[in-house]
Order: structure tokens, then C-alpha cells, then sequence
């Protein structure tokens, strides 16, 4: 029989839930790393991946532990009023989800491109903190080198690629022509100081916040003029248009501390949970947008494309199944493959009790190492032939005729 695959994830996203009940939801890095490293292992979890973007949060688990109430104790919340927000997927269904949203497929920005880099981020913290086994290890890893070949054999859509980069085509379309509009860009992280390039190049007058602490280490893109984090309200009500996206806890904007503006100004909140605080949205010559006003609809994508895609998710998925079904053959392989050496060592005993026992010690460990391999090798080869219900039967029958014959 097929061994069943346990994997589980909950997840909410832009589809299911509004920014303001995503961000309850959401997880600054270092949040994040502290739960995974204070998570306790049990039967029921042996492996756990937390993501966490500005569109969605998913937690993942290998073994039989509910994510959805693992997640609530994470935030310190009850499961049962946030059952309809979320969504479930186990096993296949689950596998599938991951290889799609890892290329941009599942993304608000549609064939996005910094998705990949916050799967394999989400996968790289989950590894710092020894949490993930080596089934969501192999899994994420498998999405992303899928993910990789979508984005260097396909283009899935023409338009913008990032959230960063539709908030700049936003601004146009709320603006106008941007060159010489001066804008403000609240963060200096890899979304920060991509809209600050966009913006640059389109001939805004662009400055970006870096903290003072950081000055010197942080990457300024071309075009691009700095203002101290501190000193960012002194510049608001100078700018056209502003941009926060930091992984900020905390608001960078907040109502209560904003100067008065002398003339419209429109403020882009790329962050989940929130930069700004929405109550700027409601003075007099702001107007504030969010994720998911910024990026609207997703665009229809080219079918042609969309196939090429998804022959290499379906690939990449059924590597990593053969993978997973592989697995489970491993202990059963090493059991036989020691019944085989065992017997091997046996039959030769008496020409290497004539050796001196350096040697024949020595001999008998690369012996047994060879027939180990040798045998493991065949007896994978021989499952990859099999059909998946065959497998492990067939090792059973090779286990049995081993012990009955010794």
C-alpha cells in the first residue's frame, strides 16, 4: 500500500481575507524565528515552515499536528472564529498549492517574481531553527528549483512582476507622468529599494529612509538621494507620493504625529501588517492605499504559457512523490541490505580468519560498506520499477526470506 503523504498547511491570503485580518496573522522574521526555535517536536510534528508576505500567511507541518490551532497559539488567538478565513490542504492537494505559489502562480501580483525568494527564505529560517525535517526540507526545496525553471523558460505575463513595481505604475496612473514628482520611499529592504529604483527610473525625484545606525551598510540604488529615518515626517508633506514598506511591528506613519499637508499627497502601504496608520486616509489632501488596492485584479494569462508551466510544476511534483514513496523504503532497504552483508561476511569468514586481525578487520568494514550500497542500490532501482503498491510487499517478502534462511 502506498504510504500516505502527511503534509498539512493552513493559509490565509488575499482571496479569503482583507488586509487588516491578514496582518493579525502575519510574522516579522525574528517573531517568526523565535517561535520555530521554541517549537516542541512530538509524533504528531515532526516538521514545520512558517511563510509570511505582505499577501498571505501559511503554516506548514509534516505529521498529524493541526496547523490552524498550532497557528492561533502562535498569535494568541481562539481557531474557532477564524476557521472561514483560512484554507486547508493535505497531502497531494497541499504539494500542488506549493508548487504553484512558489512560481507566482497563486500570487495578487500574477507570475511575481519575489515569491521565490520568500519561499526559500521562509525554508531557509525554518532550517536555522531546526525545524524543518526532511520532508518539508525536500519539498520546498523541489517547489523552488521548479519555480526557477517557470521563471527562466516562461513568461507568464507582460505586466508588473512585483508589488513594488505595480505600486509604480499605480502612482502613474493616479499622476500622471512621475518625472520630477518628488516621492518618499519609507524602507530600505529589498521591496523598498526596488520601488526607489522604479521610481528613479521613471525620473522621480526620489528619496529613500535609512536608519542612522545603518548608513553605512545599506545598498542605495542608483538616482536614489537618502533621508534619515528619524527625520522622515520633516520630508511628508514636501512629497507628491509616498511608499512604506518595512517589516516594521509598528507603524513608520502615524496620524497623530503628521504635519499638516499643504497639497494632495498619496500614500502606498506595500507592508502586511501595516506601515501607515489607516486613520492618515482620513485627513484632509491624503489619500492612502493598501496591497490590495495597489494591485487590483489579476491580469489573464497567456494559455500557451500557462501549459509550459505547469508540464514543469508537474514534473517537479512527481519527483518529489517518487521521492516521498522512496522514503519509505529506506529502512527496509538497510534491513535487507544488512541481512545480505551479514550472509556475505559469513561465507568469506574463513579466508579472512587468516588474516592478521588489522586487516581483517579493516576488509570486513569496506566489505560490509560495499554489499551495503551495492545491494541499496539495486533494491531502490527495483522499487523505481515497481508499481507503489508493489514496493514494500516485495521488500517484506525479500526481508522474510532473509531471516528464514538464516
Amino acid at each position: 500500500m502506498e504510504e500516505e503523504l502527511c503534509i498539512r498547511m493552513v493559509g490565509i491570503d488575499y482571496e479569503r481575507a482583507g488586509v487588516e485580518l491578514r496582518e493579525r496573522f502575519s510574522m516579522t522574521r525574528g517573531a517568526a524565528q523565535d517561535w520555530l526555535s521554541a517549537l516542541e517536536r512530538s509524533p504528531q510534528l515532526q516538521g514545520c515552515v512558517l511563510l509570511s508576505t505582505c499577501n498571505r500567511t501559511e503554516l506548514w507541518v509534516s505529521g498529524q499536528a493541526d496547523p490552524l490551532t498550532l497557528l492561533c497559539n502562535m498569535k494568541g488567538l481562539e481557531p474557532e472564529p477564524y476557521q472561514d478565513s483560512f484554507i486547508r490542504r493535505e497531502g497531494q492537494e497541499a504539494v500542488h498549492h506549493l508548487f504553484c505559489l512558489a512560481c507566482g502562480l497563486k500570487s495578487q501580483i500574477f507570475g511575481e517574481d519575489q515569491i521565490i525568494t520568500q519561499v526559500g527564505e521562509a525554508l531557509s529560517m525554518a532550517r536555522e531553527s531546526k525545524a524543518a525535517d526532511s520532508v518539508l526540507e525536500t519539498l520546498f526545496r523541489e517547489a523552488i528549483t521548479a519555480a526557477k525553471e517557470v521563471k527562466t523558460q516562461v513568461r507568464l505575463t507582460q505586466r508588473d512582476r512585483s508589488v513594488a513595481e505595480r505600486a509604480v505604475g499605480f502612482l502613474e496612473e493616479q499622476l500622471g507622468a512621475l518625472e520630477g514628482r518628488p516621492c518618499l520611499v519609507i524602507g530600505n529592504g529589498e521591496m523598498g529599494r526596488l520601488a526607489a529604483s522604479r521610481l528613479a527610473e521613471k525620473g522621480a525625484n526620489v528619496r529613500m529612509t535609512l536608519r542612522s545606525y545603518r548608513h553605512g551598510e545599506a545598498i542605495i540604488p542608483s538616482g536614489v538621494d537618502t533621508v534619515t529615518y528619524e527625520n522622515r515626517l520633516e520630508w511628508v508633506g514636501k512629497m507628491d507620493a509616498v511608499i512604506s514598506a518595512t517589516t516594521s511591528p509598528h507603524y513608520t506613519l502615524r496620524a497623530d504625529q503628521l504635519p499638516s499637508l499643504s497639497h494632495p499627497v498619496i500614500f502606498c502601504d506595500l507592508a502586511v501588517p501595516r506601515d501607515i496608520d489607516p486613520e492618515i486616509g482620513k485627513l484632509p489632501m491624503a489619500s492612502l492605499y493598501d496591497t490590495d488596492q495597489i494591485c487590483g485584479s489579476r491580469p489573464q494569462c497567456d494559455q500557451e504559457a500557462l501549459e509550459q508551466a505547469w508540464n514543469i510544476l508537474r514534473h517537479g511534483e512527481e519527483d518529489f512523490l517518487r521521492w516521498y514513496q522512496m522514503r519509505g523504503m529506506a529502512a527496509s532497504v538497510q534491513r535487507v541490505s544488512g541481512e545480505v552483508a551479514k550472509d556475505v561476511l559469513g561465507r568469506v569468514s574463513r579466508p579472512l580468519g587468516k588474516l592478521p586481525p588489522s586487516q581483517r578487520e579493516e576488509l570486513s568494514q569496506r566489505a560490509e560498506e560495499a554489499v551495503r550500497k551495492a545491494v541499496s542500490k539495486l533494491l531502490f532501482g527495483l522499487g523505481e520499477e515497481l508499481p507503489p503498491q508493489l514496493r514494500i510487499p516485495c521488500l517484506a517478502a525479500l526481508e522474510r526470506a532473509g531471516k528464514e534462511k538464516n
